[in-house]
């Protein structure tokens, strides 16, 4: 595979600064699908243990005082520091097979950096080096100026591309300040994650990696204690309710973040509710069990990793038969979840009032409560529940960075820059 580079100017890894949250999710696309990834930030550098495990770092790229460059200025100092840099980028990176540096040819205060990268372009030193030049700044007018700061607004020779945020009638500007064609130019969005941005739990993590949880249309999590699945907080009938959701094209995913699981007689009700998910078409990837990931979790997961599911999570279906003052209603409507409660249990609509979807599922005091027509019944709370889902403008755009702006999803586009021709 290619060995990786991300060329910075960083004296820190302090994601205060925007940047630095963008190379590191960078790096840990790179270490996670596999590449050898290296980090050159300057020898000030001492935030070491900030950056993701697995990534070398080179402590290299030469230190100088970049005020001076500011408006187009030009330091007394540039030949030195031009020669510094030119020299360290050749002696350490001749192993490296793609470089990605942000801002280093586009920043005024970088332009001793720039002239370092055009000077090694034009000398054809590192020549079988492919370099993608990331933009993180929307692109000025190509302006009139002279060497050094004319390498700000030219792509170096050889295999050079840059690399912009947006599709935005930003690619022709782009190139035009480069003077380059639109074949030169490639957007590449930010990524955002929630196993990064929000720094979930390792478990949810894994089920994340695990379940491929982000591609889901919906996630919805019940919190609950296995001996009472049924019987009490009628996990069965959100199980339907999601064989619906599927059936009406939906990509579902279900977890039952279920506690009190060690005992047989509750591994077999978890076996046999896993039997008839499988007969309404609802596999193991959708209706997942966290007691069945780990045996330590079989007596339940831990109230962080619960509060992540909810973060996570757009729907929360909940027929329980009875409550008092219900914490897992509280915590999805903290979590801005859709809800949909039982009509029949009075005590949830003082908590959620005007602010869910109502439905009958039965009480324990309603013993007489029967769905004539089990199919309809389940197809029609499915169809409210997706034309509600499909007017919520929060929970819309929630999916679309999900979906759009996570890791794996970014990296298969910058991927594909690594082996174009």
């Amino acid at each position: 595979m290619k060995t990786v580079g991300i060329l910075t100017p960083f004296y820190s890894f302090d994601d205060s600064y925007s940047l630095v949250s963008v190379v590191k999710d960078h790096l840990l696309m790179n270490v996670r699908a596999g590449y050898k990834t290296i980090l050159f930030v300057l020898p000030s550098f001492q935030d070491d243990d900030k950056v993701p495990q697995g990534v070398e770092i080179r402590k290299v790229i030469p230190q100088i005082t970049t005020e001076p460059y500011r408006d187009f200025k030009v330091s007394p100092n540039f030949q030195e520091d031009l020669a510094k840099i030119a020299l360290a980028l050749q002696d350490h990176l001749r192993d490296i097979d793609v470089v990605i540096e942000h801002d280093m040819i586009f920043q005024e205060h970088f332009t001793a950096y720039a002239a370092a990268i055009h000077a090694l372009a034009d000398g054809g030193w590192l020549p079988n080096i492919k370099w993608l030049h990331w933009i993180h700044s929307a692109p000025s007018p190509r302006p009139n100026v002279e060497y050094p700061h004319s390498c700000r607004y030219t792509l170096p020779k050889g295999d050079h591309k840059l690399v912009y945020l947006n599709h935005t009638n930003k690619v022709q500007v782009l190139a035009e300040m480069y003077s380059a064609w639109p074949k030169d130019v490639r957007s590449v969005p930010n990524s955002l994650d929630p196993r990064t941005f929000w720094d979930l739990h390792p478990f949810v993590t894994e089920l994340i990696d695990k379940y491929d949880l982000l591609s889901a249309d919906i996630i919805s999590v019940y919190p609950l204690s296995t001996p009472r699945m049924v019987s009490g907080k009628g996990l069965d009938h959100v199980i339907k309710i999601h064989s619906c959701l599927k059936k009406q094209g939906q990509r579902t995913k279900l977890i039952v973040a279920n506690a009190h699981a060690n005992g047989q007689a509750e591994k077999d009700s978890i076996l046999e509710l896993q039997k008839q998910a499988k007969s309404y078409g609802l596999t193991e990837q959708e209706l997942i069990f966290t007691s069945l990931e780990k045996t330590s979790w079989e007596h339940g997961i831990p109230r962080k990793a619960v509060s992540d599911l909810f973060r996570l999570s757009s729907l929360f279906v909940f027929p329980t038969k009875s409550e008092n003052c219900s914490l897992i209603l509280l915590e999805a409507m903290l979590s801005g979840n859709l809800l949909v409660l039982n009509d029949d249990v009075q005590s949830l609509r003082e908590f959620a009032q005007g602010n869910a979807l109502y439905f009958r599922f039965g009480a324990l005091d309603d013993t007489q409560f029967n769905i004539n027509n089990s199919d309809n019944y389940y197809n029609d709370i499915a169809k409210i529940i997706l034309s509600e889902l499909s007017t919520n403008k929060a929970l819309l755009a929630k999916k679309q960075v999900m979906q759009n702006h996570n890791l794996d999803i970014i990296f298969k586009q910058i991927e594909q820059l690594y082996y174009e021709q």
